[in-house]
């Protein structure tokens, strides 16, 4: 497949890559995330989707986004998961532009997209409509946003309103999980009034599950980034590790596991992009398919790259263990990727009948 790259694509690519090796060459990376015990930059967050203009990439135009869409999207989480990055991009730029977009009305869109597009605004999703105690876990990134939406249930359909964080009630609790790099919280709003809460729209479950599941191309694309990090920095020190008075880059065995690497990055590339560009009745089957085939991939490189760096693949200095806990991570966010493969098993049942 080919896929219509186009310069302005490269451009961004470029610039985000730019900004993220800076970032990680400044000692910002994610040794310093552990250390400080802070999954958040809020410096790199207000340069890069405010002043670099990355948060507008699939904003439509007329809300001051760039309209690239999601193949834009793929672009900039792609080099987001190269880097390990904790910005809260996926949630605010994916999900909820996404939420906003799909079911707001006018005056919605012309409040928050440009907010979003801007920088100004970072969000979190919450899905509630199955929460008996008004509390959700696993959030990813409520504490380090300014507003929170959350989809609950509102008799036959699906309502979503949107906290501030600073609501009073709203109690949000930083969980410890296997991968340092991405805040993941707790979240209880049951002691939150209901004039702290505005409507954005409503929806059925449908059309709410198309648009979550949108964002599943997105984390796609960051295991795919993140991927590929993982296999320049093995081809990197198989060529420079010597055994027996020759790289281990020349044996055999190291060139057939590299070259599996590759197979498995590429292969969950083409599906990402194929989902980018797949047509709105096509998307969300696509979006399972890049998501449980792309984390799976990911987490088996990362062990991967393990081995063949040998012991100091091992190491605590050595970060390759941060991309093993975020491809570990990446493998339960969302759902697993078994019951994304139930879910598809589902939408083509119900195609064929």
């Amino acid at each position: 497949m080919a896929y219509p790259f186009t310069d302005e694509h490269e451009m961004i690519r470029m610039a985000a890559r730019g900004f993220l090796q800076d970032w990680y060459d400044g000692g910002a990376g994610p040794e310093r995330i552990y250390q400080s015990g802070k999954a958040y930059d809020s410096r790199a967050w207000a340069g890069f989707a405010g002043e670099l203009g990355m948060a507008a990439i699939a904003i439509d135009e007329a809300y001051g986004g760039a309209s690239l869409g999601d193949l834009g999207r793929v672009i900039v989480m792609e080099e987001l998961g190269a880097s390990l990055c904790s910005l809260p991009f996926l949630t605010t730029c994916g999900i909820v532009a996404d939420l906003i977009d799909g079911i707001g009305t006018d005056e919605i869109k012309q409040d928050v997209l440009p907010k979003i597009a801007a920088g100004e605004m970072r969000a979190a999703y919450l899905d509630g409509h199955d929460a008996k105690d008004k509390r959700v876990y696993n959030t990813v990134y409520a504490d380090c946003v300014d507003t929170i939406f959350l989809s609950r249930r509102a008799g036959d359909a699906i309502e979503v309103v949107s906290i501030p964080t600073e609501a009073n009630g709203l109690i949000i609790t930083p969980e410890k999980t296997m991968d340092p790099t991405r805040s993941f919280c707790a979240v209880d709003w049951s002691g939150v009034a209901p004039l702290d809460m505005t409507v954005i729209g409503k929806t059925t479950q449908i059309q709410l599950n198309e648009i979550v599941m949108r964002s599943f191309i997105s984390l796609a694309a960051e295991c795919v980034g993140g991927a590929q990090k993982c296999l320049d920095m093995t081809l990197e020190y198989a060529a420079q590790r010597v055994q027996f008075d020759r790289p281990i880059a020349s044996f055999q065995a190291i060139k057939h596991r590299c070259a599996d690497m590759f197979i498995c990055i590429e292969a969950a590339r083409s599906a990402v992009y194929a989902a980018a560009l797949a047509a709105p009745d096509d998307k969300t089957e696509a979006a399972l398919i890049a998501k449980a085939y792309a984390v799976d991939a990911y987490f088996k490189i990362t062990g991967d790259a393990i081995q063949l760096h040998g012991g100091i693949g091992f190491t605590w200095e050595y970060p390759l263990h941060f991309f093993f806990k975020r491809a570990r991570a990446n493998r339960s966010m969302f759902g697993s990727a078994p019951r994304d493969y139930d879910r598809l098993a589902t939408l083509i049942f119900e195609d064929v009948a």
